[in-house]
């Protein structure tokens, strides 16, 4: 019987083999995993010096454990991906609306890294998977997001062929009082990785720039909707309340925020949103509601009764400091609740859950008209 041959190099050939991927995906890992912990070894040393911790030592403790929960998960994922057969589905997917979702979900990391963001976002729909989708938005973020970067993403319509294209532009900001953090020099190469493995798998092709100066990425969407689909058909018909006669009304282009915990609720504004070409963002609690009206304000609040309560009504506060006029719907299950703004309920007016497919067009209609 032959002897195995050893895969190995010899030690005496006297050539160097090329790098093996996976020793340069653990390289990649090791090297963004150092700064973090190191920076947490040093806040430890300090405790147990000092027996105290300073707030700002505090905050780069928590700052250094998401980083290094950012690397174990992008870790684990990508060795899924990689090993795993991924049975994918097709669905109609609103990618502006799953872009501000994974803009809102990076918040804190975005905050963290000193990135000042700016973004302009079109209604487009893809057909996709969503999970794998959430996977590449996520990933492209964690690599373009550097930190004291500016970070310019458009979401836009190509003309030949009709693609959507996705771009990120992020360059050095001017000013040089953004924080410096420990593993700010970090590559980010494993959510490169993660990002070419999964947009590989969702057959997204990929662009992409890099200089001492700037970076740049573009993903192209193949599978882009031409045309939205009209609204599930469903009984509007009530006279001067109908769809056809507020329908044609409805400002286009108008971003709608829906803080609910009711799937029911959702699934009634959907399709009436997409129809008319507004922009439907829903969360489920006040606290998510903040951090959304943070990133970018909403043209209409629409909330669910069921959810008022300090966290609501700080987050109405804070829409009407920034803008007196900003108009506001309450959903509620009071059988003769109809009713107008006034002065003495704040601006906010009222519709039962029972009237809204009867209602909620012409509602929408002159509430958005008053804000445009």
């Amino acid at each position: 019987m032959e002897p195995v041959k050893s895969s190995a190099p010899s030690a005496n050939s006297g050539a160097t083999p090329p790098p093996r991927p996976e020793y340069l995906l653990a390289g990649s890992i090791g090297a963004e995993l150092s700064g973090p912990l190191l920076e947490m070894e040093h806040i430890v040393q300090q405790l147990l010096t000092t027996g105290k911790l300073s707030r700002p030592q505090v905050n780069a403790l928590m700052s250094s454990l998401s980083t290094a929960r950012r690397i174990a998960a992008q870790s684990q994922l990508l060795d899924h991906l990689a090993h795993n057969p991924i049975r994918q589905s097709h669905e109609h997917v609103a990618l502006d609306a799953r872009l501000r979702q994974a803009l809102a979900d990076n918040a804190g990391m975005l905050q963290s890294r000193a990135v000042d963001l700016v973004h302009r976002l079109q209604a487009v729909e893809v057909i996709l998977d969503p999970s794998l989708l959430e996977t590449v938005l996520h990933a492209a973020l964690s690599w373009m997001a550097r930190p004291g970067y500016r970070l310019s993403i458009s979401l836009e319509m190509q003309s030949m062929p009709e693609h959507a294209l996705l771009i990120f532009k992020a360059r050095p900001t001017v000013s040089d009082s953004n924080p410096e953090l420990p593993h700010a020099s970090a590559p980010y190469r494993l959510s490169w990785w993660l990002l070419v493995e999964a947009a590989g798998l969702a057959q997204i092709p990929i662009q992409h720039t890099e200089s001492a100066q700037s970076l740049g990425l573009t993903l192209e969407f193949r599978r882009t909707v031409k045309h939205l689909e009209k609204a599930n058909p469903i009984d509007l018909s009530g006279g001067a309340d109908s769809w056809a006669s507020s329908h044609s009304k409805l400002p286009t282009g108008q971003r709608l925020l829906l803080l609910t915990a009711d799937t029911g609720l959702v699934d009634i504004m959907v399709p009436l949103c997409r129809s008319s070409h507004l922009i439907l963002d829903h969360v489920s609690s006040p606290e998510q509601a903040r951090t959304r009206c943070e990133i970018e304000r909403p043209h209409l609040l629409i909330f669910d009764h069921r959810l008022n309560g300090v966290g609501l009504e700080s987050v109405r506060r804070e829409l009407l400091a920034a803008d007196p006029q900003i108009p506001m719907l309450e959903v509620t299950d009071d059988q003769h609740s109809l009713s107008m703004a006034s002065w003495v309920d704040d601006a906010i007016e009222r519709v039962n859950r029972d009237q809204l497919t009867s209602k909620l067009p012409s509602l929408l209609a002159r509430l958005l008209s008053k804000s445009s």
